[in-house]
């Protein structure tokens, strides 16, 4: 008798728990949730003397969406990836405008706006001694000048402000600052022109001018790795020789002409995107299926889906580097993610804050019974939910939270 009451207590509890986690299971969050800057960000990054981060965050699941008021207007950020070159994209500006401010171009600040044309003229009286100041490398120039004129591509200069080496410049003071010389922001790119003018204008060496900068700016500069050395590749090269310089990175990896000649077409991802992505997929030397991610990385239909590819592509490079040697990059269920050994994948994912929606649990329900794979990992550069975490857990996922703090060593 007591062996039965034992045996029936043993089941009652089973069966509760069952009953227990598929209640659980079929408990979700529903989008949008709504955050508070305070507790996402640092008091450092919500304010700055040129913006204020609105304290209403909208998270979709995975990212959060900003909003911040500035002097230049309200400007929005999908993820706080975007958010933190936003904000330092605004740090530049007070810098530039301190710059502008401080005397540093004379009068060449107002004879910039004119300076094309004094500039045409001295190419015509004094061609040789012109071009030498403008331009190194004959064969860099025509293929910088030829592009402009023969290629709608929005990150590339006008003819006149290529000749002139007006577009030398910006990229110049665009590395020196620690922006991207073909920012999608108008205030930075109208601020790096009117200084890039001044600058030609007036004959004044950016290496001078950038020495007038206060020194605190550059404190939160520090880049190092494949993105500095990528960096200054995009500062010491035109777009066209870009182009060329990654469709051959990329047919060296071997993936065919034909896709590495439509990622340099994809002009939703600007030349210093395409170069970071592309150098760190060539970190990644002997790792199968790079191609496979370029392929899906080419799908990106608007500029934040292109930093998350790029983005997802740093984190692929790291875990390469730093945690275990991977064997391939895999597509499944619409899911990137790598796979170390046989039983063992990974996914890495740059997002904010990871709820335990039904899309979500979906998703993951697909992906597991497609791979089948003994051990999974997750790692995310934000958070997961209290409900998330526990759910993956509860189903033998590995997670790993605020991941770029281990990945990038």
């Amino acid at each position: 008798m007591q062996k039965h009451l034992i045996g029936s207590k043993v089941l009652f509890g089973f069966a509760l728990l069952i009953f227990t986690n598929a209640a659980i299971a079929q408990e979700y969050h529903r989008a949008p949730f709504i955050l508070k800057a305070n507790d996402v960000l640092s008091q450092k990054v919500i304010k700055g003397d040129n913006y204020a981060v609105a304290d209403k965050v909208v998270n979709d699941g995975y990212i959060n969406t900003y909003k911040l008021n500035t002097d230049y207007g309200i400007l929005t950020a999908e993820g706080t990836a975007e958010l933190m070159i936003r904000i330092h994209e605004l740090e530049a500006l007070r810098a530039m405008e301190a710059m502008r401010r401080g005397g540093v171009f004379g009068d060449a600040v107002v004879v910039g706006v004119k300076a094309p044309f004094k500039g045409a003229i001295a190419l015509v009286t004094a061609p040789i001694d012109t071009t030498k100041n403008i331009v190194k490398g004959t064969g860099q120039y025509l293929s910088n000048v030829g592009r402009s004129i023969a290629r709608r591509d929005p990150a590339q200069d006008n003819v006149f402000k290529t000749a002139l080496g007006y577009d030398v410049a910006k990229r110049q003071f665009a590395f020196g600052f620690g922006v991207n010389p073909y920012s999608s922001s108008d205030p930075v790119l109208a601020r790096l022109g009117q200084i890039s003018r001044s600058a030609v204008a007036g004959g004044i060496a950016v290496k001078a001018a950038m020495a007038t900068v206060d020194h605190s700016f550059f404190a939160g500069m520090r880049v190092a790795g494949t993105a500095k050395g990528m960096k200054e590749m995009v500062r010491d090269n035109p777009p066209g020789k870009l182009r060329k310089i990654n469709k051959k990175k990329l047919e060296m990896m071997g993936m065919d002409s034909s896709l590495a000649e439509a990622f340099q077409d994809n002009y939703i991802y600007d030349p210093q995107e395409k170069t970071l992505l592309i150098a760190e997929l060539e970190t990644m030397e002997g790792v199968k299926g790079r191609g496979l991610f370029i392929a899906r990385a080419n799908l990106a239909p608007e500029k934040s889906v292109a930093l998350y590819f790029r983005l997802t592509a740093q984190m692929m490079a790291a875990y390469n580097a730093n945690v275990k040697p991977v064997k391939a990059i895999r597509y499944i269920r619409g899911i990137l993610h790598l796979v170390i050994e046989e039983g063992t994948v990974v996914l890495l994912a740059p997002v904010d804050y990871v709820f335990w929606t039904k899309g979500f649990a979906d998703k993951l329900n697909e992906f597991e019974a497609a791979t089948n794979a003994a051990h999974r990992e997750l790692w995310v550069t934000g958070k997961f939910d209290k409900m998330a975490r526990n759910q993956l857990e509860a189903t033998g996922w590995k997670i790993t939270e605020n991941a770029n703090s281990t990945l990038m060593k």
